[in-house]
């Protein structure tokens, strides 16, 4: 986590530098902003803080402020978007009594940020999240320590409810995922026994969290957090948008019942690598992508033996971009889905590695 540190008071720039240098023992990158006057170890320096903020909010993946809460809420407010999305924003006195989590305390990381600070200073931390009170597990903070994605989004906030409540909210996990080990362990270090995704409809619960890429009937009272174990291979035609390549790539997991939230990385030709659609398509995917030259594409057609299409070789010089980059990105020569057509796209799956 990149973090800044802002303070407005002298008493507060000494308190600043001295948590920067304690973060840059333990490699974290840290910068120190001080208002103009209140500047005594000659850091850098902002006259305003409302433009200050404005400049480098989405710059820092997290925000320590010293000074009061009220300044904090204020100054951030226009900048505040989505829980997925916001920084960690954590608030201390320039007194170093006391550091509050204020924003983003699980997706973001502003809580446990808020406890290391603690440690480092000997504060007290303030965490006002209702499931770090009640000493309860919190979907959204598994799915963090296991870089897993929610979905549907909008059903987190009844499971983590349900959780503080003490409605009966049981976790599950498919066992034909990898790195099963990795799963249990962090959720036992969360309070969570994980149970086996065949016993979904024979076991009764409240409501569910599910771990799984598979794609399976939702109900309103289930969550499923999704691994990344997709690598998507596009080939399309120049200037295709990107509404039918995302409806491309969209049917294509259907076809194989997995969710589009699983995809772990795209990957294509370096002929495509300026394709206005494509390009957007892997932004609303927020996902890595990878563009791979004709030789090495060729190489995998060759070793894998996979189908060419004469029209596509004579046009970019290989005769399969979709498969062959779908195995380079996924470093898998497990094919889920192979090369399929629509109209102007051609899709593949591999699993990733």
């Amino acid at each position: 986590m990149r973090l800044a540190i802002i303070t407005v008071t002298n008493q507060g720039a000494f308190l600043g530098n001295a948590l920067a240098e304690k973060f840059a023992t333990l490699g974290k990158e840290t910068d120190v902003f001080a208002k103009v006057g209140r500047n005594p170890l000659n850091t850098t320096s902002y006259e305003s803080l409302s433009e200050l903020v404005n400049t480098i909010f989405s710059k820092y993946e997290g925000f320590l402020f010293i000074m009061a809460t009220g300044i904090v809420v204020r100054v951030i407010a226009p900048y505040i978007c989505d829980k997925r999305i916001d920084p960690a924003i954590v608030v201390m006195g320039d007194n170093g009594k006391h550091v509050i989590s204020l924003l983003a305390g699980h997706i973001g990381g502003a809580n446990e940020l808020t406890h290391l600070i603690a440690e480092l200073s000997g504060a007290e931390p303030v965490i006002t999240t209702a499931t770090d009170l009640a000493n309860k597990p919190a979907a959204d903070m598994l799915a963090v320590k296991l870089n897993l994605i929610i979905e549907p989004f909008v059903q987190l906030k009844m499971l983590n409810a349900g959780i503080v409540n003490n409605d009966n909210v049981k976790f599950f996990i498919d066992t034909t995922l990898p790195n099963q080990d990795f799963y249990y362990q962090e959720a036992t270090k969360q309070g969570i026994s994980l149970i086996d995704f065949t016993q979904l409809a024979s076991e009764e619960y409240d409501a569910a969290v599910i771990i799984t890429d598979q794609i399976v009937p939702i109900r309103k009272n289930q969550l499923y957090l999704r691994p990344k174990t997709l690598a998507v291979g596009i080939g399309c035609r120049r200037n295709t948008s990107s509404t039918e390549i995302l409806a491309a790539v969209t049917d294509a997991c259907k076809q194989i019942g997995r969710s589009i939230n699983s995809i772990a990385i795209i990957g294509s030709s370096v002929i495509k690598q300026d394709e206005t659609g494509l390009l957007s398509v892997i932004q609303q995917l927020a996902v890595p992508s990878i563009f791979f030259v004709n030789e090495q594409l060729q190489e995998c057609i060759e070793k894998y033996q996979l189908d060419e299409s004469n029209f596509v070789k004579k046009e970019i010089g290989v005769g399969n971009v979709c498969a062959a980059a779908a195995i380079l990105a996924g470093q898998s020569n497990k094919l889920l889905l192979p090369k399929t057509k629509y109209k102007n796209v051609t899709v593949a799956i591999a699993s990733v590695k």
